[in-house]
């Protein structure tokens, strides 16, 4: 049993994150690895078309994402304060919410594709390509839920460990797939999407068969399969907002897609091959983000105060570090990692790109003092104010691209995110300042 009540809090917080940093990291090669395989032995068009998708797919599984992490902010406290029984109850209530999500969104998906497609003005060219891949993903949408609420509860307790093994495996399987079914079988985007399904349910079944071999305390009893009203609204609410928090911000995502989709081709690779590696650096920031929120969970739900407010403290010093040395090997080695997803001979391609991150690189440090509020805020049941905040950037954001994108290209989108940060840590500091009294209470 791993409970972060007590002890060094700095040494904690590390052995806690690093898990999460790395396994994040990891997560983000499914959707890389699938362009870099399809960009290869599938052609352009192809490695653009899945681009465009994982906008559209990252809106819908963020939906998820957000119910799951939710959900673990009422797992850490529970098992936080030791009460079992509270946690498998809360368990089977939050896993009757998310199947009925998940399905109700895959439909969804599935039958609204093209005109999701029409409204972020997709090229023609990449029209079919898309439409393929995510069908795919949809059609296995279920899989996707079942890792991400396993993962939330591993991760509430402090098994982050337990979920870098579990990714290594999969992502090792996601290679396997890819280049089985694209590269051998010459499927093209369609091997690209089965890949990932097939990834998330080797993932899913590996949390299964742990939390069944090693973690007897959630084993479900005839007793905890009940209703409760007030649990189940307390989860609701928590998997709902958080949800609203993490959708909002791949619709603010989607919405810049489309003005960069009327930028041109050029424009959309560039962009595609940016989001790989700005997902990379930005996965650090998740994961540290996570680890605060399952610290201040555990020590919020234990009564542990004084141990919630150093939390912030000594996480923020580690993400700022962090972000700094991220922000800083990416300004060097940028021009080499663009040339792992673009060809030598596309220079206009390059040449966007390269502008991109050159501004991005300032403002990423940003990115991770927001985090550090946004996974403390989370940690302590506010996650009215997380959402407010994410909100307030996600606007700023979408505003200033359509506004600049005309004048400044694919540079508008980074001086926008940047602003948007800038406001989002501000408002974060208010809210700071107004949520002592609920911690002093």
């Amino acid at each position: 049993m791993t409970y972060l009540t007590e002890g060094n809090i700095t040494k904690q917080i590390i052995k806690l994150a690093f898990p999460l940093l790395i396994g994040n990291i990891i997560q983000q090669f499914y959707n890389t690895i699938n362009m870099m395989i399809v960009g290869r032995y599938v052609g352009e068009d192809a490695f653009a078309s899945v681009g465009v998708s994982g906008s559209v797919m990252n809106l819908f599984i963020a939906i998820i994402i957000g119910l799951c992490v939710g959900f673990s902010i009422l797992y850490a406290n529970s098992y936080g304060a030791k009460n079992y029984e509270k946690l498998r109850k809360t368990i089977f209530l939050t896993a009757a919410i998310g199947i009925i999500m998940t399905v109700i969104l895959s439909l969804i998906g599935f039958i609204f594709v093209n005109p999701i497609l029409h409204a972020i003005r997709t090229p023609e060219n990449l029209f079919s390509d898309s439409i393929a891949y995510l069908r795919i993903i949809f059609a296995g949408m279920v899989f996707c839920l079942f890792y991400n609420l396993q993962s939330s509860i591993l991760q509430a307790l402090g098994k982050s460990n337990v979920m870098l093994l579990v990714l290594l495996i999969s992502v090792s399987g996601n290679i396997f797939f890819n280049y089985f079914f694209v590269a051998t079988l010459g499927m093209g985007v369609k091997g690209a999407a089965l890949a990932t399904v097939l990834s998330q349910v080797i993932s899913s079944l590996l949390c299964f068969l742990y939390i069944v071999r090693y973690l007897p305390v959630l084993h479900m009893q005839k007793k905890d399969l009940v209703w409760d009203k007030k649990l189940f609204l307390t989860s609701f609410q928590f998997g709902m907002t958080s949800s609203l928090q993490q959708s909002s911000l791949f619709f603010g995502k989607l919405l810049v897609q489309s003005a960069i989709n009327a930028l041109g081709t050029a424009a959309v690779m560039a962009y595609t091959a940016d989001i790989c590696i700005e997902q990379l650096i930005l996965a650090f920031g998740d994961g540290g983000a996570a680890a605060i929120a399952v610290f201040v969970a555990q020590n919020h739900g234990h009564n542990e105060k004084e141990r919630v407010k150093e939390g912030l403290k000594h996480g923020m010093r580690l993400m700022v570090a962090t972000g700094l040395v991220l922000s800083l090997v990416l300004f060097i080695a940028k021009p080499w990692a663009l040339s792992l997803l673009i060809s030598e001979e596309n220079l206009q391609v390059t040449k966007i790109a390269l502008s991109y991150l050159g501004i991005m690189c300032i403002f990423y440090p940003l990115s991770f003092v927001s985090n550090s509020f946004q996974g403390f805020f989370r940690g302590i049941g506010l996650i009215h104010l997380a959402f407010g905040a994410t909100l307030s950037q996600i606007a700023i954001r979408v505003i200033l691209t359509y506004t600049m994108s005309g004048s400044m290209q694919l540079n508008a989108v980074a001086i926008a995110t940047g602003i948007g940060w800038v406001a989002m840590i501000s408002i974060q500091v208010i809210s700071l300042l107004k949520s002592q009294n609920k911690l002093s209470a």
